[in-house]
């Protein structure tokens, strides 16, 4: 069994159904104080429940208490977001300090609990130059010390780290995805604001796969 760490965006979207074709599969979703959090939360549950996923919600909100970064509440000013493509000095405030080394932490004991042999993280290679913790060497460091820590019981697989968004996109093409169900938006609206670098990069993905999606 697999357990997906998932936030009802396009990539881990793409991983989940992914992973579907192949294991039985678990969603695992985190509630935090990032700003878009609660419209992830009610995408990735909708989409759990349409396709009957297993799924496990989390509660780490009191984890990130005191931490710094422009992506958690109360920085809730739109001024926070930058606006316009990936650039690493505007978007390096929005970083939030080791969180996938958190919720990697927490998904690797959950699977352990459940029998899941594989933790699925759908960190892609878009995100290498901006967040340390979505890069190769922090992967194979992360993966090294799941199989440590579990004596072997928990692997895991980052399968689209090498790969770019619309690469990713691509696969989920195949997967019949329906990705005007999914929520890639930095600002947190019940619209995609169609501006943040987040959704910039899903737009362009999408056009690359000759889609045009709203959402």
């Amino acid at each position: 069994m697999r357990l997906v760490l998932y936030s009802g965006g396009v990539d881990s979207t793409t991983a989940l159904f992914w992973s579907m074709q192949t294991q039985e599969t678990h969603a695992l979703l985190f509630v935090y104080p990032s700003r878009h959090n609660a419209q992830e939360l009610a995408h990735a549950h909708a989409i759990c429940e349409a396709h009957r996923i297993a799924h496990h919600t989390m509660d780490a909100s009191a984890l990130f208490a005191g931490f710094a970064s422009g992506l958690l509440a109360p920085n809730t000013t739109s001024s926070a977001i930058p606006h316009g493509q990936y650039d690493a000095n505007a978007l390096s405030r929005l970083v939030v300090p080791f969180r996938n080394g958190i919720f990697l932490s927490i998904a690797c004991g959950l699977a352990q609990s459940l029998g899941a042999s594989e933790v699925v993280l759908a960190n892609h290679a878009g995100d290498h130059p901006i967040y340390p913790d979505c890069s190769r060497a922090f992967i194979d460091s992360m993966g090294a010390a799941i199989a440590s820590g579990t004596d072997g019981a928990v692997r895991l697989l980052s399968p689209f780290c090498a790969l770019d968004k619309a690469a990713i996109v691509r696969l989920g093409i195949e997967l019949n995805i329906d990705y005007t169900q999914t929520y890639s938006c930095y600002e947190g609206g019940a619209k995609h604001c169609n501006q943040c670098p987040t959704c910039l990069e899903s737009i362009e993905a999408f056009a690359q796969n000759g889609l045009t999606i709203e959402r």
